[in-house]
């Protein structure tokens, strides 16, 4: 049921956004259309010179409590509600002296802009629309009969179709408007929420991901894909940052970038006394590199040791102002993307040699943001909070004890090996410069394999001796021979979050090879 053409005869306006509004008004007054209206829109109206039958008129009732009641009538709902065509609708609108709208042209309170701007809570609410709403549904939902505009994008399709039949608006067309209308309430009402959820401090967050309808991206995870971002118009992130200088982010270059942004916060937020500078570079939405420093030179030195091989072209994070010193460092290698809270001008003019190079400036990670972590699977989506904070407890679990010295290298360890996909074993070293990882292995589905790769990858970097390293895993170890490679690759202290039927066993292992190992009780996987 599409209703075929609909003649306009009687049009409601009610438009916070009045850009374009001339041009629809004007159109519909040369047709001789009868322009229902209030407030600002009435006054932008009166100005041009178009008259306008106030609501009031219509409804019976004059504006009140502060404009919080206009349109909320019986009479306005009833003239988009009501089916023309249906013996009972029409015979009923008649005794009740309802006079039909053909057109609906109304976009709402700016919530999302004051929302944005103002700290005021009662300003906020003020700008909640309750009529605006109730119109456009009613009339989306009467679309065979009604046509509802939401946005001053919309106002040529209306203009084209009343030019081309001679006063009409197609079914075609109010289909479609009828579908965004929907749209246009249900991203509102989500806005709303989400900003309440804020305010009072909620766990629970609403989200409102429309398939399409954001930032066009240049494509996906492949060229043959599209993809788009949207940004949360309330927490404010990556989603939304602009480049300072290079081309625009890639679909792929966003997902590194928000590994290396939530990785380099997480490890920086330990407060590792002496080594405030921290310094991630991912690779594939896996950590490559990742340091703790003096100084972001000697945090990005130690990082790029870790793997070099793998950090070209890769995505790097800092926590703290990127200046001259790292900018020349980076000039005779190739990376992607860099993320800190800010450069120094001698800085932007050495970066200015490479222009593809995107720099972003973001206020480092907190850990702080409980944010919410949402993937797609046929059928749905599933959701969850992300895996943040640091591990409370590392308890001994063998006869040689953990060294007291040693527990900020394992909880550095265990804060990045978090960050590294399943499953993954990183092995970790200190020294003057400050802690990084020297050898990882990830993205296996033998456990085995990534600890073989993790050994591997610390000795291809120049480590033979990992007697004082710590190697950490972000699940436990199903059988004890897991211990035998690290035993055999000289490993000495292991973190695990423990918690195998077989930890007896594990356990075991590694008192007849001298390692000492901790249990943290929580673990870490990262799909």
């Amino acid at each position: 049921m599409n209703g075929g053409q609909v003649d306009i005869k009687r049009a409601l306006i009610s438009v916070s956004d009045k850009t374009g509004l001339d041009e629809l008004a004007a159109k519909l007054h040369s047709r001789k259309v009868e322009i229902i209206s209030s407030g600002g829109t009435g006054k932008f109206l009166q100005e041009l010179g178009i008259p306008f039958t106030p609501v009031e008129k219509v409804t019976g009732n004059p504006e009140a409590f502060g404009g919080r009641m206009k349109t909320l009538s019986f009479q306005i709902s009833s003239a988009l509600l009501f089916r023309r065509g249906h013996a009972e609708d029409e015979k009923q609108a008649k005794n009740l002296n309802i006079q039909p709208i053909d057109l609906v042209v109304c976009n709402l309170y700016p919530f999302e802009e004051t929302a944005k701007k103002s700290k005021d809570w009662a300003e906020i609410i003020e700008n909640i629309d309750v009529g605006g709403p109730t119109m456009i549904r009613a009339a989306a939902k009467n679309y065979a009969s009604v046509a509802v505009v939401t946005t001053p994008e919309q106002y040529g399709m209306v203009i084209r179709d009343i030019n081309e039949t001679g006063g009409a608006v197609r079914s075609e067309t109010r289909q479609k408007m009828a579908l965004e209308a929907f749209r246009h309430t249900a991203r509102y009402d989500a806005l709303i929420a989400a900003r309440m959820e804020i305010e009072w401090k909620e766990e629970q967050r609403t989200l409102s991901i429309p398939a399409t309808g954001g930032k066009e991206l240049r494509y996906g995870e492949n060229p043959h894909q599209k993809s788009w971002v949207h940004a949360d118009p309330f927490q404010p992130g990556l989603a939304g940052a602009i480049p300072i200088q290079g081309k625009e982010l890639s679909y792929n270059n966003l997902l590194d970038a928000d590994a290396a942004w939530r990785s380099c916060g997480d490890i920086a937020a330990l407060g590792v006394k002496g080594f405030p500078a921290a310094v991630s570079i991912i690779k594939h939405l896996s950590p490559c590199g990742m340091a703790l420093g003096k100084t972001p030179l000697e945090a990005l030195e130690s990082a790029w040791a870790g793997d070099p091989v793998s950090s070209f072209g890769g995505i790097l994070c800092f926590n703290r102002e990127v200046g001259e010193d790292v900018a020349k460092f980076l000039s005779t290698r190739f990376v992607e993307v860099i993320v800190a809270p800010s450069y120094t001008e001698e800085a932007k003019k050495v970066f200015a040699a490479k222009p593809n190079l995107r720099l972003l400036a973001l206020p480092t990670y907190s850990g702080t943001e409980k944010s919410l972590m949402v993937r797609s699977i046929s059928g749905g989506w599933v959701v969850q909070q992300e895996d943040e904070g640091v591990d409370a407890e590392f308890k001994p679990a063998t006869g040689r004890a953990f060294p007291s010295e040693k527990s900020d290298l394992a909880r550095f360890g265990v804060m990045a090996c978090k960050h590294l996909k399943s499953n993954a074993i990183g092995i970790f070293a200190a020294d003057d410069k400050g802690y990084s990882m020297i050898g990882a292995g990830m993205g296996n589905p033998n456990r085995l394999v990534s600890m073989r790769q993790a050994v591997e990858k610390a000795h291809e970097n120049g480590v033979k001796d990992l007697s004082d390293a710590v190697l950490v895993s972000d699940a436990f170890f199903p059988f004890p021979d897991n211990i035998g490679v690290a035993a055999s690759a000289g490993i000495r202290y292991i973190v695990q979050p423990g918690g195998s039927v077989k930890d007896k066993d594990v356990i075991a292992a590694c008192n007849d090879s001298d390692i000492a190992m901790t249990f943290t009780g929580r673990r870490h996987f990262r799909h």
